[in-house]
């Protein structure tokens, strides 16, 4: 993985539809107890890691970016965009909301995750099952990255190969809401099925 970068710190991302997805992460969230420590891969300013400290979600949140945004609320670790700076096993939960799509190499990245979290996984992306659900979700990536130069190399989740990854490397899924209301109206109808909020559970873990 070259690089990794997020459309979570933008100013047009403030509004409704980052307030509809931190409502569907943390009722995820809520469903597996108190989470000690956590990883936010992808933090981007680190706002969903401040928001889920300050309600109680979770107790600790380290946030992990390969460039610091200019205003931040949680400082971030920084890295090559290859290995994340952690050892195995290192919080009880690792998540990235909108972000694995954005990894030049999507499964290193997943592998990684995998390979940090001691427990607990959460993704909040993509997923599509046609060329035209492909289309669109490049479509909304250009009109929302674009502007704030942010790339996207297009590497949506397609009929949910990034599960049997997963798998592989020991999760199973424990909670996945799909589809997301992530959008509301017209557009939420189109692009609803695209959005997905998965929780996965390491099988070994303590």
């Amino acid at each position: 993985m070259t690089g990794m970068f997020t459309d979570r710190g933008s100013a047009g991302a403030i509004g409704g539809y980052r307030e509809r997805v931190y409502a569907l992460v943390r009722e995820a969230l809520g469903a597996i107890g108190p989470i000690p420590e956590a990883i936010d891969v992808g933090a981007g300013e680190g706002w969903y890691a401040k928001r889920l400290v300050e309600e109680g979600v979770i107790g600790r949140c380290y946030a992990v970016e390969v460039v610091r945004r200019p205003r931040v609320f949680v400082e971030p670790i920084l890295y090559d965009g290859r290995r994340l700076p952690l050892n195995d096993r290192s919080a009880s939960l690792v998540y990235a909301v909108d972000v694995v799509h954005h990894a030049p190499d999507t499964w290193s990245l997943l592998d990684e995750i995998a390979r940090v979290s001691a427990r607990w996984i959460l993704l909040k992306d993509h997923t599509y099952r046609s060329p035209a659900g492909w289309a669109t979700l490049a479509l909304l990536d250009e009109i929302g990255n674009r502007r704030f130069s942010i790339p996207s190399p297009r590497n949506y989740q397609a009929n949910w190969s990034w599960l049997p990854r997963l798998e592989s490397r020991g999760f199973v899924v424990r909670t996945m809401i799909h589809p997301a209301p992530c959008e509301r109206g017209v557009l939420g109808a189109l692009t609803n099925p695209l959005q997905f909020v998965a929780v996965f559970e390491r099988r070994d873990a303590d």
